[in-house]
């Protein structure tokens, strides 16, 4: 099907992609919305923002090169890019949750959020290459914008991960506020700018989103190179704090018979900015916490959301802070020639039918990933000297490493709750008959993602040699840069590779993936760092480097807190 739509603010163009009439037609759309966003910026630039003019302008270029282009191969290639530049385009001027529902809706929407399959496929990718090999499962994807396979995966780093050198380490450098978080994010943070590079700052899944990105990277996916950080030191800024609620609405205005109002849900919380500030320092040397800082900076701080109001600052006193330290947050620097147009979506064009795109379900089935909203992933236009290419980028892997089966709602970074297992022998129907050979049990994504549910035995398994080839070092390389502590650290490692056992065992690939834990693992183990020491791992170019001790332990496979007195004893122990 050849006939699509873009999107170009409130108007909606047709065009038909399998003709050269129809791209000239969108050609000549395109380039009059840009000249005319050119011809009077200041009066548009509020309803133009850079990604969307970014995406025209890509799709201008995509438009002149497949009509330039008279290879039929070439000619298709450059379509198939055009329609993903399109749906990217479109994609970020929708909403992530519906703008009004009815009542008479919700039956079929509640099942539609509960119908999230994985697994279930029974045809072939359509986009493998050809080899000699019959067994469908060790045929590779062709080459795509989703994915591209790794020169050597059990050598990689995943300390520093992303095939860097360094990490991103702020330390004391001392940042300057760029600007607030404008997405749809449900968690908050902001941008600061540090060096000349600039950060995003995310005050959720700390650890759980460095980790996964570690992750996916080294399997060959686009994931942003993402590090944990201790704290952030920024000067203070007003717009810190005034700023901190600007992400975009996301409501549904629910109605009876159709007009009637009835409740408008609003997922957007309005968090305290105060809980994100660990420390204000100021210019004679004194240190506030967070809530100190809101007691001091205003006239009235018991009002519901203090900083909303101008007036109710006390500049005298913001003139004397001189930084503000933040609690824990993940953090993303922008990497320089890489531009978003907008998300892509799973289930759109021809994902469905992508090996890379289905074997990405058995990954995130192991992590426990199920956020799989559309507005989680980009298309991104990245610059390789003078050659512009585009790329497709797993943008939040944050939910991973906890309650993975939930029928709404899950949640990660919860090490108790994340299961020692994720999938189950073949079921057979008869002695003969084989029922289901791929079954996944007790993971479920909180959107229908049609790769993962089309995904087969054979692309399973393709998966699975990939995750088969990540070492039990590198795993905790990963989790210790993400900032876990050492009974996370160990407690993540043990059920992953408890996952990773099973979901070989399972997949029948154990005579050609060694297990890591031949014998089973033990479940019930128990760990305490201040008695057995934190735990330890080789990184190349550092030696070895600990995890903190932190103020947990396990016991009989559970993660406990440390009371105040055993630590001490432990103390105690230590000095002597």
């Amino acid at each position: 099907m050849t006939h699509r739509t873009l999107r170009l603010g409130e108007r909606v163009i047709a065009f038909d992609a399998g003709s050269d009439e129809g791209l000239q037609r969108l050609q000549q759309q395109v380039r009059a919305e840009l000249k005319d966003e050119e011809a009077d910026p200041p009066a548009r630039r509020h309803s133009l923002e850079k990604k969307y003019r970014r995406g025209l302008k890509e799709i201008d270029r995509l438009l002149a090169a497949t009509l330039q282009n008279a290879d039929s191969r070439g000619r298709n290639d450059s379509v198939a890019l055009l329609l993903e530049a399109v749906a990217a385009l479109n994609n970020d001027q929708r909403s992530p949750l519906p703008r009004h529902l009815d009542t008479a809706q919700m039956p079929w929407v509640l099942a539609s959020k509960l119908y999230a399959p994985v697994g279930h496929g029974d045809k072939p990718a359509t986009n493998l290459q050809l080899g000699p090999d019959n067994d469908l499962s060790r045929l590779e994807p062709l080459p795509s914008t989703f994915w591209q396979r790794p020169a050597n995966i059990a050598e990689q780093d995943l300390y520093r991960g992303f095939g860097r050198t360094n990490l991103l380490v702020l330390g004391d450098k001392l940042c300057a506020y760029a600007g607030p978080k404008e997405s749809y994010g449900m968690n908050p943070g902001f941008e600061v700018e540090c060096d000349g590079v600039t950060i995003k700052l995310k005050f959720a899944e700390v650890s759980s989103e460095p980790f996964a990105a570690r992750i996916f990277d080294a399997l060959g996916y686009h994931a942003e190179p993402t590090d944990y950080a201790r704290q952030v030191k920024v000067r203070y800024d007003r717009k810190i704090l005034r700023e901190f609620h600007s992400r975009k609405e996301m409501k549904t205005r629910f109605t009876l018979l159709g007009f009637i109002p009835v409740y408008t849900m609003d997922l957007q919380k309005r968090f305290d900015p105060f809980d994100y500030i660990a420390t204000a320092v100021l210019r004679d040397g004194r240190r506030w916490s967070g809530r100190e800082l809101k007691m001091h900076l205003f006239h009235d701080a018991a009002r519901a959301h203090p900083e909303d109001e101008e007036s109710n600052f006390r500049p005298e006193l913001e003139g004397e802070i001189a930084y503000l330290v933040t609690v824990p947050a993940n953090v993303q620097a922008r990497e320089a020639g890489i531009k978003s147009i907008g998300p892509w979506d799973f289930g759109q064009l021809d994902h469905a039918d992508r090996r890379e795109l289905r074997g990405a379900g058995l990954l995130a089935a192991w992590l426990g990933w199920f956020d799989t909203r559309f507005d989680n992933t980009r298309l991104r236009v990245v610059k390789q000297g003078e050659e512009v290419v585009l790329a497709h980028y797993f943008s939040d892997l944050g939910g991973v490493l906890g309650e993975t089966g939930s029928l709404l709602f899950s949640r990660g970074e919860l090490p108790n709750a994340f299961p020692w297992s994720f999938t189950r022998p073949p079921l057979w129907q008869g002695p003969h008959r084989l029922a289901r050979p791929l079954r996944l049990e007790g993971y479920k994504p909180i959107a229908y993602a049609a790769p993962f549910a089309a995904m087969t035995l054979d692309d399973a398994r393709w998966a699975a040699r990939l995750i088969g080839q990540l070492t039990e070092a590198q795993l905790v390389q990963a989790l210790v840069a993400s900032g876990y502590d050492s009974a996370e650290v160990r407690l993540y490692t043990e059920k992953l590779l408890s996952r990773r056992d099973r979901m070989v065992c399972d997949l029948g690939l154990s005579d050609e993936i060694p297990l890591c834990r031949p014998r089973r693992e033990e479940r019930r183990f128990s760990y305490n760092p201040a008695r057995e020491g934190p735990v330890k791992v080789q990184v190349p170019g550092l030696g070895g480097v600990e995890a903190p001790g932190g103020d947990k332990k396990i016991v009989t496979g559970i993660l406990v807190e440390i009371h105040h007195a055993e630590r001490s004893v432990s103390d105690r122990a230590g000095a002597l």
